[in-house]
């Protein structure tokens, strides 16, 4: 099978998202979208509808429609779509009949959505023209219409701004705090809780705190101010407390960590089930004194039933991806407690729908969205779990993935490092986003470094203030594993990643000559330089604490893989993949990092996507081409001298 053939294959991935269950639990609903878009279009997605008797789509048209949320009183379904205006969400309601009609006048574009408990309103998140979109969301800045002219960089005039539609008239009104933008919502009488910070770019995120809001005087009260990030706000079902997820995370949508309740009364917040359960990312509340939980747990997922105090009712463990997006696990609850959905995949399983009883023994597949792939991918590779140590006797995993026709002498092996860093690989249909490698003929390593998540609190923050230091050589251990077990020729090593992976990639070109060959996506080069074109404050926790304090910005300089080059040979030579409207990681770190590289007489080359932003890219054209640009060059300089058949 050749590398194009593969990529076909893999583009033509459908996923589903926005899962919710109809009101008596006997049906789904889903968003399903594929894996790529074309140039200057949005992800198309459309509502469906799922039970036990098949599958039934709700909506059509050019553009995408998400967010779909069923009334808490009849069966009509609010949702956001940006049909009337290309990257603009607005705010639908798709009745019974199967009518669709728009609602409300809804500044910005619409990111989520709530019904008020009586049904006779809704309450959406907004976000004004100008702003970013978020990591996970490739970092690229939202806007629509006319391009602005000249381009203005976010101010206190733009923020994510909160809405009330009233149904019966349409009226809109803001109900959101005045000074404040909303990074998300639960709504609770009166008004709604609230992850929210005063500043609106992606550095505010990183210090939001926790506000009540009166929508009637729009008055904002702080509730909790966090030590590191927060996500998952679920109020429950009386209004009287809030659950949510805090913990240090790189980027916002990939908080794992422990559940903390809010009493709403008190005022006093309690984290519970810590020793228990520490990589939670959703939560959902089942009754008064009992919640719905998933997170991730090493490389596979974990879920279940938690009281409010903090005892685990009852849970479930499963080497799979539970999870819409990759970033967050998750599973949900129908309105009566009884069954459960997620969308689950994992090793030689694509992405589907399933769902089962709470207490019962067997998920069933009620989706057929890929039922295709795995016949398209006859040479499917081999996954094989691993475990390490690093230099300090800390206890590692990763997955090696193996061609399924290989020789038995050791492989020329790509050594794939993730994003995040608070991110893991793990038990999915693509580990590491790294099949096309496999269906290529190399081996390929998957490590997972301390700071990962999945693994506690305390192992999720073991990088913090040593960027590149004991995480890299836990790389470098799990590197010298594979060689030990024979899978690798250590004279034939890439290295490649994405985001922090790019990163720790041009450490590695920068500081050793392990690696034959080398491709940067969408990497940084300098702490110091990243941190001031980026619009978040990863840098500032990454390296240890604000890099206006002396001793934080001395670890920016000196981990900075630009900054190594003049201490070092490098020789690798590397490819750099960049997105031109990447906000996350600029496109600037690509460039001087190839200019100092190129400057050496190191061979190198930069290619830059238009129109694409942080991470995997959407359009297909750049998608297929980035892939078969990395495997020539990883075949190039490895020199791999058979192909899978």
């Amino acid at each position: 099978m050749t590398t194009e053939a593969a990529l076909h294959a893999l583009a033509s991935l459908r996923f589903a998202s926005d899962l919710c269950f109809t009101r008596n639990g006997d049906a789904l609903f889903a968003t399903i979208r594929c894996a790529s878009s074309e140039a200057g279009l949005p992800e198309p997605s459309r509502i469906w509808r799922f039970d036990a008797a098949g599958a039934r789509q709700l909506t059509s048209g050019p553009q995408t429609a998400v967010l779909v949320r069923p009334s808490p009183c009849d069966d009509s379904l609010a949702f956001a779509s940006d049909r009337d205006c290309p990257g603009k969400f607005a705010l639908f309601l798709l009745e019974a009949s199967g009518k669709v009609k728009g609602i409300g006048q809804v500044p910005g574009t619409i990111e989520d959505l709530r019904w008020s408990a009586d049904g006779n309103s809704i309450v959406v998140l907004s976000a004004d023209r100008g702003l970013n979109g978020g990591a996970t969301r490739a970092a690229t800045r939202i806007w629509w219409g006319d391009a602005q002219e000249p381009e203005i960089a976010v101010d206190d005039t733009v923020r994510r701004r909160l809405f009330r539609v009233m149904l019966a008239c349409g009226t809109t009104e803001e109900v959101g705090p005045r000074e404040h933008s909303v990074w998300e919502f639960a709504l609770v009488p009166g008004g709604a809780v609230a992850i929210a910070s005063r500043d609106a770019s992606e550095r505010g995120w990183h210090h939001a705190q926790l506000l009540r809001v009166d929508f009637d005087s729009r008055a904002a009260t702080v509730l909790h101010t966090p030590v590191w990030q927060l996500q998952g706000l679920a109020a429950s079902p009386d209004g009287n407390k809030l659950a949510f997820v805090e913990a240090w995370a790189s980027d916002r949508g990939l908080v794992a960590g422990d559940m903390s309740i809010l009493d709403l009364q008190s005022g006093q917040v309690v984290v519970h089930g810590r020793e228990r359960q520490s990589n939670l990312t959703s939560l959902q509340w089942l009754s008064i004194s009992s919640l719905c939980f998933a997170g991730w747990d090493r490389l596979g997922t974990v879920y279940g039933v938690m009281s409010v105090d903090g005892e685990i009712e009852w849970q479930q463990r499963e080497n799979m991806a539970l999870a819409e997006n990759g970033y967050t696990a998750r599973v949900i609850a129908s309105g009566d407690g009884k069954m459960i959905a997620a969308v689950r995949e994992s090793v030689g399983m694509p992405p589907e729908i399933y769902w089962k009883r709470l207490l019962g023994p067997e998920w069933t597949r009620i989706s057929q969205l890929n039922p295709h792939v795995m016949s398209a991918l006859p040479d499917y590779p081999e996954v094989r779990h691993l475990t390490w140590q690093g230099k300090d006797g800390l206890a590692l995993e990763g997955l090696l993935l193996l061609p399924r026709h290989r020789a038995s002498s050791p492989l020329p092996m790509i050594v794939d490092i993730h994003g995040g860093p608070s991110y893991a690989n793990k038990y999915s249909f693509n580990p590491g986003h790294a099949l096309p490698y496999a269906l290529a003929g190399f081996a390929v390593f998957l490590p997972n470094y301390r700071g990962n998540t999945g693994w506690g609190q305390d192992f999720a923050r073991m990088n913090l203030g040593d960027p590149a230091g004991a995480e890299f050589d836990d790389i470098q251990t799990g590197i010298d594993h594979c060689i030990a077990l024979g899978f690798a020729d250590a004279e034939r090593l890439g290295v490649t990643g994405s985001s922090y992976g790019g990163y720790l990639t041009n450490w590695a070109v920068a500081t050793t000559q392990r690696f034959k060959a080398a491709v940067s996506v969408s990497s940084i080069s300098c702490h110091v330089s990243c941190h001031y074109v980026c619009e978040h404050d990863f840098h500032a926790f990454i390296n240890g604490g604000p890099l206006t304090e002396a001793a934080n910005m001395h670890i920016a300089v000196e981990r900075s893989p630009l900054m190594q080059m003049h201490k070092h040979d490098p020789l690798t030579p590397t490819l750099f993949i960049h997105g031109r409207d990447d906000l996350c990681t600029p496109v600037s770190e690509a460039q001087q990092f190839y200019a100092g590289l190129h400057e050496r007489g190191v061979i190198t080359q930069l290619v830059i996507y238009p129109r694409e932003g942080h991470g995997s890219f959407r359009e297909p054209a750049h998608r297929i081409d980035s892939w078969l640009r990395r495997v020539a060059w990883f075949k190039k300089y490895l020199k791999l001298d058979w192909v899978v058949i």
